[in-house]
């Protein structure tokens, strides 16, 4: 198939696929895999903010487009809070049927390999983290690429499920469970996305999908421990 996608457009797509999974590769190729200082976490995490704000910078002046041709309207609040509890209530939900498979099948996930990196990492810094994850992935995967794919395709297979798949592969380093999760979850965000266009709502319910869990439950963990 010949879609005519503008060459601009073309280097959005690159940046918005590629721009942060080689920015981390390149990163961990540096830092040789070793344990993660939050001096080091930080370097990182505004690489990958000041790649995003490139991409924001080539929809506003090489496309000629505003941020709501990627879902970012300033605009109903109110309604994009209520979204995002939905999202999030679902997301929780997929997770836990999926972990639910795995202990069935006895796949175990989040152990080990790459979370042992962040053990000297600081809650302030992992929750910096969980912001641009929220921020960056939902920006680029379904802000920006899906709206571009459908746009310039049309193609549903390309506009929702390879991306997703792609999203997915991009976590390999949480291994194949990893994989399955970030897919899965990604999917769920594309849906949500495609019904209502609210990139704000999705970046919300993103963000606390990987804080609650990652954050906010080991910190009353820390609380309760700290008042016996």
């Amino acid at each position: 198939m010949n879609y005519k996608i503008p060459n601009i457009s073309i280097l959005g797509l690159i940046l918005a696929f590629f721009g942060a999974p080689f920015a981390i590769l390149i990163f961990n190729q540096f830092t040789d895999d070793s344990p993660l200082t939050n001096e080091l976490v930080i370097i990182r995490e505004m690489i990958l903010f000041l790649l995003t704000g490139i991409l924001l910078i080539l929809v506003i002046y090489g496309e000629k487009l505003n941020l709501g041709s990627i879902g970012l309207y300033n605009k109903h609040w109110g309604k994009s809070l209520g979204l995002a509890f939905i999202i999030l209530i679902s997301s929780i939900g997929l997770l836990a049927l999926i972990l639910g498979v795995f202990h069935l099948l006895g796949i175990s996930y989040g152990e080990g390999g790459e979370s042992n990196r962040y053990e000297n990492v600081s809650l302030a810094v992992l929750t910096i983290m969980m912001i641009r994850a929220g921020v960056i992935e939902e920006i680029c995967y379904r802000g920006y690429i899906m709206e571009r794919l459908e746009k310039y395709t049309g193609n549903k297979i390309i506009y929702l499920y390879i991306p997703a798949l792609i999203f997915g592969l991009v976590h390999y380093r949480q291994g194949v469970a990893g994989i399955i999760i970030a897919t899965a979850i990604g999917l769920l965000l594309a849906f949500f996305y495609l019904k209502k266009r609210d990139l704000k709502a999705n970046i919300i319910a993103h963000f606390l999908v990987d804080f609650i869990p990652n954050i906010l439950i080991p910190l009353i963990a820390i609380i309760s421990q700290l008042q016996r």
